[in-house]
């Protein structure tokens, strides 16, 4: 059940519960949290990557990008052509994901 509520609660209010927990589940099917920790994704606890948990308040992605929406979708999408050989892998999945996996990354401020 902790699965089901997590990034619902009042401090994700500009994301749809389904969209959470769509975007929860593909980062958890993905292996996101092989990498990062995630607040809200259940066992996303990994230490390759940095933290998650106020990527939505930070000025820079990948120290490259603007932080918005749009960049954060490009990034998950296509981290390889943003920083070429940084150790974030093109993991293929659709836009669609992308676009509610960075949703949910935006209201982790």
């Amino acid at each position: 059940m902790a699965l089901a509520s997590a990034g619902c609660d009042s401090a994700h209010p500009a994301i749809a519960s389904s969209d959470a927990r769509e975007a929860i589940a593909a980062m958890s099917s993905l292996g996101c949290g092989t990498c990062h920790s995630i607040p809200g994704v259940t066992g996303a606890d990994g230490k390759v990557g940095p933290s998650l948990e106020h990527i939505g308040s930070q000025v820079y992605i990948a120290g490259m990008l603007p932080n918005s929406p749009t960049n954060l979708q490009h990034w998950i999408l296509h981290p390889q052509e943003v920083v070429p050989g940084n150790v974030m892998p093109d993991i293929p999945m659709s836009d669609t994901s992308a676009g509610k996996i960075a949703a949910y990354l935006e209201t982790l401020r």
